[in-house]
């Protein structure tokens, strides 16, 4: 029996994250013998002292909301070890010295900065400033006991941006609730539902999908979209859906309900809606950027189209729309894709082996 390990997660908690830090506290139980201690940023406290401010702007508010919950969190010290859910957190390379420390994350900013406007997440302007923090970011890359990439996308970034030693990297996806997202009985007669879940509306590529629902000469098909903007539905065959965590049960029941999940995305570094599809048994359309083409198995478990590729979304949703045995025989392989490389628990319970090994307690 391994000893206890007292180790501090920092997690953040918004959008997709929040789901890989759900999962960990689900995955990590008394028989992985780890002491966790959470340090969730959600950078918002409902009533906060900091919140109610007046004067400052959100943004501000909620950067010092997160290192006030940072702070907090690592007044529990001494770690073994910490491990860290973010491409930077800016803990501080003497704090970081205290203890070894892991990382995961989907991806370098550097990749972020590249996608520009996409995830308005740019350089500093002032080129001092930019340097002292490429400074930080190489030695928060390659002082870390081991890093845990989404995908070989970020790995390989690792490496060639930030010099990290590619000895210290194991690529390892968060992965997903395995029952929870699991395949339902579908009728594939009649309607077929076509499902697509992005809350950024226009990064996700939705405006792709309208556009095909207004051209298409396809019958007797229902598009579904789930997003947080604000959405004017050109038809009756389209439905949105504003409001839905990504935990909702009527989320989940879009899934079961769904027969094609397409996420036409014009940038991603990772998609986790795309691995629930293919958990719950459907073929999935998804644009290969960034970390996405490690996801999908082109003509096996659903499409790689090109990002912003409104033609060959139509064609591959076409197809599908006029092959129910294609549908099947592509949900069927996603699922078991899904059950071999996208299992939260294995991958949770993968990540701890390597640690240990990490830090000289491997079996």
């Amino acid at each position: 029996m391994h000893k206890p390990l007292k180790i501090g997660f920092i997690m953040f908690t918004e959008v997709g994250l929040k789901t890989q830090y759900l999962n960990w506290r689900n995955a990590l139980t008394e028989d992985t013998c780890i002491s966790p201690v959470w340090i969730a940023i959600s950078w918002w406290e409902e009533g906060g002292k900091i919140e109610s401010l007046p004067l400052l702007p959100n943004g501000l508010k909620a950067r010092l909301r997160g290192q006030a919950q940072l702070r907090k969190g690592m007044a529990e010290a001494p770690f073994d070890a910490l491990f860290i859910g973010s491409n930077m957190v800016y803990v501080g390379q003497n704090q970081l010295a205290k203890q070894p420390y892991f990382i995961t994350t989907d991806v370098t900013p550097k990749q972020l900065h590249a996608f520009g406007d996409l995830y308005n997440k740019l350089p500093s302007r002032f080129a001092l400033i930019e340097e002292r923090k490429e400074r930080e970011r190489k030695a928060y890359y390659q002082n870390a006991r081991c890093l845990f990439p989404w995908s070989h996308w970020a790995a390989e970034s690792m490496v060639q941006d930030y010099g990290a030693n590619p000895n210290n990297i194991e690529v390892i996806p968060p992965g997903i609730d395995m029952q929870k997202w699991s395949v339902p009985q579908r009728n594939h007669e009649g309607t077929t539902h076509i499902l697509f879940v992005g809350g950024d509306f226009y990064r996700k590529g939705g405006d792709l999908l309208l556009d095909w629902a207004k051209r298409t000469a396809k019958r007797d098909w229902k598009l579904h979209l789930v997003t947080r903007d604000k959405v004017e539905p050109p038809n009756e065959h389209v439905k949105v859906y504003n409001g839905l965590s990504p935990n909702d049960p009527e989320l989940l029941r879009l899934y079961q309900q769904a027969h094609i999940f397409a996420l036409p995305t014009r940038g991603d570094c990772y998609s986790l809606a795309s691995i629930e599809a293919m958990a719950t048994g459907l073929p999935v359309i998804l644009s290969q950027t960034g970390g996405t083409g490690d996801i999908i198995k082109d003509g096996e478990t659903g499409y790689l189209i090109g990002a912003g590729d409104g033609d060959a979304l139509a064609e591959r949703l076409n197809a599908l729309i006029s092959s129910p045995e294609m549908r099947i025989r592509m949900g069927a392989a996603a699922r078991l894709d899904a059950e071999s490389r996208y299992d939260a628990c294995k991958n949770v319970l993968k990540t701890v082996d390597a640690m240990r090994t990490r830090l000289g307690e491997g079996r």
